[in-house]
């Protein structure tokens, strides 16, 4: 039963936390590199490209809409759950399939408790991370950065748990913010094609998301958000190199905004829909595993 996640040029935090998450929950043998048979878990994976011969175990994965839709409905799908109603209506499954992301399974980890050290900390998406200036804005605004490239998940989520309030523009730190307890502000992602995702799993939870505007760090920012794309190719660095007089005023602004959005406070699902859902996740897992909880 191999492992199977999203695994980019650069680490990404939702689809990282696969390797630490599933090995803190099932018990060893579990896992092995038999690719006979597939287990997809945390992230919007749900490809139509996935080999079709092995078996496919779906455990709170998602649909994306970054690819055609795949057929789930032959025997080499086993459908325990989905992300959300929107990823179980996209690929025609029983409502029933739809409880929440994989990654509320981390609420079974047996992490350390942690004291509140950062009132507000800053989590962007990845892809904001080469065309901005998000650790020097949070520097200088008294904010806690915390990088979704850090390979290690664990200190990730350590910094999560210091926290108070989150603001991100990265799904998956909403999602474990909310599976930490945490409370979150969560910023309208610049590339419209990554809105959708959101909402699937803010309905799994019954949550009435809330975006709120992503301010930009730099020129290259405000060039991704008029043009809809990455903000890192070449045309976009040398118009950033031509208005490189712009950054402070950039910097500065993008900080206070962050400041202003954390004054409003942050959501959270309710802690009865939290609980059930996690305990149905456990549940489906169980199913086909033994477990370390």
């Amino acid at each position: 039963m191999k492992l199977t996640y999203f695994s980019g040029h650069v680490p990404n935090f939702g689809d990282e936390l696969n390797k630490y998450m599933w090995d803190s929950l099932v018990s060893p043998g579990f896992f092995d590199e038999d690719e006979s048979k597939l287990f997809l878990g945390i992230g919007s994976i749900l490809w139509d490209y996935l080999p079709k011969k092995p078996k496919k175990i779906v455990m709170g994965s998602g649909y994306g809409g970054y690819t055609p839709k795949p057929d789930v409905h032959d025997d080499s799908w086993d459908i325990a759950f989905v992300r959300g109603p929107r990823t179980a209506a996209a690929l025609n499954l029983d409502p029933s399939l739809a409880i929440t992301d994989a990654a509320i399974l981390t609420h079974f980890m047996k992490l350390p408790n942690q004291e509140k050290q950062h009132k507000i900390s800053f989590m962007p998406h990845y892809e904001s991370i080469p065309r901005g200036n998000w650790e020097l804005v949070c520097k200088l605004a008294g904010i806690n950065f915390i990088d979704p490239t850090n390979p290690d998940v664990l200190e990730s989520l350590t910094e999560l748990k210091k926290t108070e309030l989150l603001i991100t523009e990265a799904m998956h730190g909403t999602i474990l913010a909310d599976t930490l307890r945490v409370p979150w502000v969560s910023l309208k992602p610049i590339l419209p094609i990554h809105h959708n995702k959101w909402f699937d799993w803010a309905e799994s939870l019954n949550i009435d998301l809330e975006f709120s505007q992503m301010p930009s760090s730099s020129i290259k920012d405000s060039w991704s958000q008029v043009t809809g794309k990455l903000g890192t190719g070449k045309r976009s660095r040398q118009f950033a190199k031509m208005l490189s007089f712009t950054d402070k005023y950039y910097i500065e602004n993008a900080g206070e905004k962050l400041l202003k959005l954390a004054k409003n406070g942050g959501q959270l699902s309710e802690d009865k829909i939290f609980n059930l859902k996690a305990d149905m996740a456990l549940s489906k897992l169980s199913e086909y595993c033994d477990l370390k909880v």
